[in-house]
């Protein structure tokens, strides 16, 4: 209903019959109920990891593994010694918070114990395992790839001392 309208409505009724302050009692509750019913939401966007970031093999022998180096911290909310390890396999990056908490329940669905981690940069990093043996962290990105083909592009992040 636009303000056109509610003042097309008013004259149709008859303004003889009715005072001046209830037509603006009307007026005024119609502009209330018309800003009540046009406010928005905000909706966070569906959680999408994000494809952008260049993730670098780091040898030949395992260079079906991409690995990233960087400095990272455990997110608001986890465990207080998440982030503790040394390597972390990676399934989702986000740039926003909201769309990793998403993301993170999604894989708690699908029997992940996953975390949040954040990097410098400020991106939230969903990891589902973390190991301070290297290539214990390397046999579980093969593990995992090969029971969950979708997440094939998953990667390893190895935290800066």
């Amino acid at each position: 209903m636009h303000f056109h309208d509610v003042f097309l409505y008013l004259r149709i009724i008859n303004l003889s019959k009715i005072n001046k302050m209830k037509v603006l009692n009307i007026v005024l509750l119609l502009v209330i109920l018309m800003a009540a019913g046009c406010k928005t939401q905000k909706i966070a966007p569906k959680p999408v990891p994000m494809k952008s970031e260049t993730v670098n093999p780091t040898d030949s022998e395992s260079s079906a593994i991409k690995s990233k180096e960087e400095r990272i911290t455990a997110a608001k909310g986890e465990a207080s010694d998440f982030g503790s390890k040394r390597f972390y396999i990676i399934l989702g990056s986000f740039g926003v918070y909201e769309n990793a908490q998403k993301f993170k329940k999604q894989l708690m669905s699908e029997d992940f114990f996953p975390g949040i981690l954040i990097n410098e940069a400020g991106l939230y990093r969903v990891s589902v395992n973390s190991y301070d043996d290297e290539g214990v962290a390397r046999a579980r990105v093969g593990e995992i790839r090969q029971k969950f083909p979708k997440y094939s592009d998953l990667w390893l992040l190895i935290k800066k001392q």
